[in-house]
């Protein structure tokens, strides 16, 4: 987990609006959201296994805090109410999938290489990605 810790700024998003889109957000709230340029901080919490993730879309931040393979109940920064779990693949990618009310489930894999995260995020075969650059500390 440790190449992951740190904080994280967008440069750049591909079909962002479509992903979106598949999950159900609302016309207005994608708009919003194409405007925002997020921060994505990833920290060790604690010794014992536990891990946040905090995303500050400059209009609202949401902290989510886990420990690997373990379900959380989580709100996302779109205010849906979500059951997600984090996980490490096989390639030691960081992999979120979240589960709402409705059923839409989605997965969103992160890997990183040096001081660049890309983000693959997928929802109802709609493929999206985002990249960030790991902010100097």
């Amino acid at each position: 987990m440790e190449k992951f810790f740190g904080t994280w700024k967008l440069v750049e998003s591909t079909n962002f609006d479509q992903y979106l889109q598949g999950l159900g957000i609302a016309y207005p709230l994608r708009k919003l959201a194409a405007l925002t340029s997020p921060t994505v901080t990833i920290k060790e919490e604690d010794s014992a296994g536990l891990y946040s993730v905090t995303t500050d879309a400059q209009i609202r931040s949401v902290t989510t805090t886990f420990h690997l393979g373990e379900m959380v109940e989580e709100r996302t920064v779109d205010m849906r109410a979500v059951s997600s779990t984090f996980d490490i693949d096989k390639e030691d990618c960081l992999v979120l999938t979240s589960t709402d009310r409705y059923g839409v489930t989605s997965v969103d894999t992160r890997c990183v290489m040096g001081n660049f995260m890309q983000v693959l995020m997928e929802v109802k075969g709609v493929t999206a990605t985002a990249n960030f650059y790991r902010k100097e500390q």
